[in-house]
């Protein structure tokens, strides 16, 4: 599979977040914490403000927990297949 490189701001990832597949990583903390992150498959970076290129994450660590995670990202990528 070939990556399609953009460079993108925060408003465009958002937009573009919402056509890929997601998948489920841990926080920093790891497998014992409670939240989980939600973040683009293949990963989507950003540019804001002459800052250095970051990761887009749909859902940041402490935001929501793993099963409702787990069941947005079964949602969105079910979504995105037609079925």
């Amino acid at each position: 599979m070939q990556i399609k490189i953009m460079k993108l701001d925060y408003g465009q990832a958002t937009t573009e977040s919402l056509l890929r597949k997601w998948k489920i990583d841990t926080c920093q903390q790891g497998e014992e914490c409670w939240c989980r992150v939600i973040k683009c498959d293949p990963p989507l970076f950003f540019v804001e403000s002459n800052r250095d290129e970051q990761e887009y994450c749909v859902v940041r660590s402490g935001e929501l927990g793993k099963e409702t995670v787990e069941h947005l990202v079964k949602l969105h990528n079910k979504s995105l297949s037609g079925t």
